[in-house]
């Protein structure tokens, strides 16, 4: 049995973490991924270990397994951090997610431990296939959002990001196609990525999802 005052010492360490200017986190990310910088990367795990807590307490879990799940938690948030690249255009927080919660649901699948979550009418319903569907659900809307706000850009533009994100096309053929040169075509593919952030930012409040 998990003492309470071992998750209100862990929710004490959490809110120490100094928040990251999002200056401060380019920085960190440019510093990873293009030096290989290990205090960079250390940096980025604890600043983003309050989305851990958040995303497990949506599931109403027992006492005894809380810690349990936010180490799985932690493990899907090291590896979105590892194979996170930031020239997407996506954001960190929404990229994360998906292996955290990933990792926690796996860990209770494996253990049999069903989650309470809060179901659409106010039920609680102990089941991992309803944790799952909500899960789908709220991935759907973000997919629905960048969906709408990649309508919204010029034809050129929807072209080229589409093309980056199915990975089918060489950005050789493309830029042959829209008949520019293969620089312009990274280019646009760059003021693509900026229109569709300053699209999506509005709809997500702050600059980072955490508790």
């Amino acid at each position: 049995m998990v003492d309470r005052t071992v998750i209100a010492d862990y929710l004490r360490e959490l809110r120490k973490l100094p928040l990251l200017t999002p200056g401060e986190e380019a920085r960190l990310w440019r510093r990873y991924k293009g030096q290989g910088d290990a205090r960079s990367r250390a940096r980025l795990i604890e600043s983003y270990q309050p989305l851990v807590f958040k995303l497990a307490m949506r599931l109403r879990l027992r006492r005894e397994i809380v810690m349990d799940m936010i180490q799985e938690g932690t493990v899907g948030l090291i590896e979105a951090v590892e194979r996170y690249d930031p020239g997407r255009g996506v954001r960190f927080s929404t990229f994360a997610a998906y292996r955290i919660r990933g990792r926690i649901l796996n860990a209770l699948d494996r253990e049999r431990a069903l989650p309470v979550v809060e179901g659409p009418e106010g039920e609680l319903v102990q089941d991992l296939g309803a944790a799952d569907r909500l899960a789908r659900v709220e991935d759907a809307l973000v997919i629905e959002q960048i969906a709408t706000a990649i309508g919204r850009l010029p034809e050129r533009e929807q072209r080229i990001l589409r093309a980056m994100i199915s990975r089918e096309e060489e950005p050789r053929r493309i830029a042959g196609e829209l008949r520019i040169s293969l620089s312009h075509l990274y280019r646009l593919q760059k003021q693509a990525v900026q229109r569709l952030q300053a699209h999506l930012v509005p709809a997500a409040p702050g600059a980072r999802a955490q508790g």
